[in-house]
C-alpha cells in the first residue's frame, strides 16, 4: 500500500524500525515490498499480450489514483496506444506518435521519466487543447527492458484534482520496471507456441496494415456481414487494392440483400468462387465483434482453445448480436444468426459433457443484463442436456432463452437504465416487455412457437405468481 509520511492512508501506518525491511522508500513514501511483489505476479501471470496491455493501465489507474492512464508501445520508430482508460478505440487505432515528438516521444527519446507539474507553463510541452484534462499536471514513464524503451505509460487527472508529485513518479516506476518484464516475456511466449485461432484472428484484426476482414459464405448469406459493404482484393502482396464490389444494404433497401445477390446464379457463382478475395471494411469493435462470430464455429472446435476462452468470446459475440437483433428482429438473418449461436453453445456442451463445473465457471457473473441473458441461455442449456433434451429440443429452448428479453427494446431506454427504484408506472411500464417481445417473435415467422414462449413466460413463477397471467 502506499503511504505518506505522518500520514495514514488504507490503513498503512508510518513506517517504522521494524517494518524498514518490508518497505520500498520513495522519497517521503513508503511502498509496501508485498504490494510490489503482487504486482509483479498479477502482470506476469498473464501471457496474452493484448490482456497484458489492459491489465497494466488497470493497475496503474488504481495505484495512482487517476482518472486517466495509457500505455503506448514502441513499433519501428513510433509509438502506438496498445490500452487506454479515456481514449476513444477509433483514436487509438489512429494516433501515431514519432520518438521525440511530443511528451510521449520525448520520453522514448530520452529513455528518462517526465513530470510536467504545468503543462500551460511548461514550454516544451505547451497545452494545445485546453478541454483534455481536468487539471495541468501529468507524468510520462518510459517502459525500459534491457536498457532499451520498449514503450511508455502515461498517466493525469488524479481522482482528488490535485498535481502529481516526485513520489508518483517513483510508483510508476515500479509499475513500469514489472510491465516491462512481463511484457517481454509475453512476447516471447507468443513467439514460441502455437497460436490458437483466437490468438491468429486477435493478431489479424489488431495487425494495423489489415485494413479489411476476410469473410466466409456462411457470413454473407445469413451471418453478421449480410448487410456489409463487400471489397474484393486486387493486386499482389506487394501492392493490395480493395475496390467496393457490393454497397451493402438489406431487403428494406433498392439494394437488396446479399442472400439476393447470392440467388443470382452468375453473381452468385463468381461470389462463390472468389470469396477468398471478398472482404469487409475494419471498423470498431463491433465490426471486430462480427468478425468474431463469423468464425465462431471454427473457434469452437478448436481443441487447442481453453473452454475459459471459448465462453469468452461466445459471451462477447452474445453481447453484441443481441444488440444487432434486438435492432431488427424481423430481419430473417438476424435471427438466423442467433439460431447458429445457439446451436454452436449447445456443440460446445455436448463436446464438453464432463466439464460441467468448467463451463459454469467459465460463464461471466457480473450482472451486465446482456451477460446475464447469455448465462441464463447456457446454464439453461447445461441444465437441459443433463435433464436428458436432444439436440432438436435444446437448440428450440436456446433460442428461447437467447431471445427472451427481446421485448425490452420496445421499452422506454430511460425506465429501463433507470439506477433507482421505479414508480408503480414504470413498473407496470416494464412488465408488458414479455407479451411484447412473444408477439415480436410470433410476427417473425422464423421462430417456432416453443421458442416464442419463453419470452411470454419468463416472469412467471412456480407458484402462480409473477407476469403477465400471475
Amino acid at each position: 500500500m502506499i503511504a505518506t509520511t505522518g500520514t495514514e492512508l488504507y490503513g498503512v501506518k508510518k513506517k517504522g524500525k521494524s517494518e524498514k525491511t518490508n518497505r520500498i522508500g520513495i522519497n517521503t513514501i513508503h511502498f509496501d515490498r508485498k504490494e510490489s511483489d503482487r504486482i509483479g505476479i498479477a502482470l506476469n501471470s498473464v501471457f496474452k499480450i493484448e490482456r497484458l496491455y489492459d491489465l497494466i493501465v488497470d493497475i496503474t489507474t488504481k495505484v495512482l489514483e487517476v482518472k486517466s492512464a495509457s500505455l503506448m508501445i514502441l513499433e519501428g520508430n513510433a509509438l502506438r496506444i496498445k490500452s487506454s482508460k479515456h481514449i476513444p478505440e477509433k483514436v487509438m487505432k489512429q494516433c501515431r506518435v514519432e520518438v521525440g515528438v511530443g511528451i510521449s516521444g520525448w520520453v522514448a527519446l530520452k529513455g528518462e521519466p517526465l513530470l510536467v507539474e504545468n503543462v500551460e507553463k511548461d514550454v516544451r510541452f505547451k497545452r494545445r487543447n485546453n478541454k483534455r484534462y481536468s487539471n495541468k499536471s501529468f507524468i510520462s514513464v518510459p517502459v525500459v527492458y534491457s536498457g532499451r524503451v520498449i514503450g511508455v505509460i502515461n498517466v493525469n487527472d488524479k481522482n482528488n484534482n490535485e498535481s502529481f508529485g516526485e513520489k508518483d513518479v517513483e510508483l510508476l516506476k515500479i509499475i513500469s520496471e514489472h510491465s516491462a518484464i512481463a511484457i517481454r516475456n509475453a512476447l516471447l511466449i507468443r513467439k514460441s507456441k502455437k497460436l490458437t485461432i483466437v490468438e491468429k484472428l486477435d493478431n489479424y484484426y489488431n495487425n494495423d496494415e489489415n485494413k479489411f476482414l476476410p469473410v466466409t459464405l456462411q457470413s454473407l448469406k445469413s451471418g453478421p456481414f449480410s448487410t456489409s459493404e463487400l471489397y474484393i482484393e486486387n493486386g499482389n502482396n506487394a501492392k493490395k487494392r480493395y475496390v467496393l464490389y457490393w454497397k451493402g444494404g438489406d431487403v428494406s433497401t433498392r439494394n437488396g440483400s446479399i442472400r439476393q445477390v447470392l440467388d443470382n446464379e452468375k453473381r452468385g457463382e463468381f461470389i462463390k468462387k472468389n470469396i477468398n478475395r471478398l472482404f469487409v471494411e475494419k471498423n470498431g469493435r463491433e465490426q471486430y465483434l462480427r468478425f468474431m462470430e463469423a468464425n465462431l464455429e471454427r473457434i469452437a472446435e478448436d481443441n487447442d482453445v481453453s473452454l475459459k476462452e471459448k465462453f469468452r468470446v461466445i459471451n462477447d459475440v452474445a453481447i453484441n448480436l443481441i444488440k444487432d437483433v434486438s435492432a431488427a428482429p424481423d430481419r430473417s438473418c438476424k435471427i438466423e444468426r442467433a439460431k447458429h449461436w445457439v446451436s454452436i453453445v449447445t456443440n460446445v456442451i455436448f463436446n464438453n459433457q464432463n466439464h460441467v463445473l468448467g463451463m459454469y465457471n467459465a460463464t461471466k457473473h457480473n450482472g451486465h443484463s446482456c451477460e446475464r441473458i447469455t448465462n441464463v441461455t447456457v446454464l439453461g442449456l447445461i441444465f437441459a442436456y443433463k435433464q436428458g433434451l436432444d439436440v432438436g429440443e435444446l437448440n428450440k429452448l436456446g433460442m428461447g432463452l437467447f431471445l427472451q428479453d427481446i421485448g425490452m427494446r420496445k421499452i422506454d431506454p430511460l425506465v429501463v437504465d433507470k439506477s433507482t427504484k421505479l414508480s408503480q408506472e414504470e413498473f407496470q411500464a416494464v412488465k408488458k416487455h414479455s407479451e411484447i417481445g412473444f408477439q415480436m417473435l410470433h410476427d417473425t415467422d422464423k421462430v417456432v412457437n416453443e421458442s416464442c414462449l419463453p419470452a411470454l413466460l419468463h416472469h412467471e413463477n412456480y407458484d402462480g405468481s409473477g407476469y403477465p397471467y400471475g
